[in-house]
């Protein structure tokens, strides 16, 4: 029985660092008809991703298959937080 609750301590440990890597990014909420690779586009000025990159790295990092997500879904962007808020993109 602990081991498993130290299984579960461990896991979460794992998953919150995972989460506090990814802080300094943009996070979004996806609208009706958005795709990673039109958000690759849109973003193009703040980050320096081929178009290719930027999904399989949306991919990697959201645990997702960038084919298949509707809207509503909140996906972590390969673009500094302050970017967006600077004005980093047109």
């Amino acid at each position: 029985m602990s081991f498993v609750a130290v299984l579960i301590i461990v896991f979460m440990s794992l998953r919150t660092a995972a989460a506090d890597e990814y802080d300094r990014y943009t996070t979004i909420e996806l609208e009706q008809g958005d795709t990673v690779s039109e958000l690759a586009e849109e973003y193009r000025n703040a980050h320096d991703l081929s178009d290719r990159k930027f999904i399989s790295w949306v991919e990697k990092v959201n645990r997702i298959n960038a084919n298949k997500i509707t809207a509503g879904d909140t996906l972590i962007i390969p673009v500094e937080a302050n970017a967006t808020a600077l004005g980093g993109i047109e």
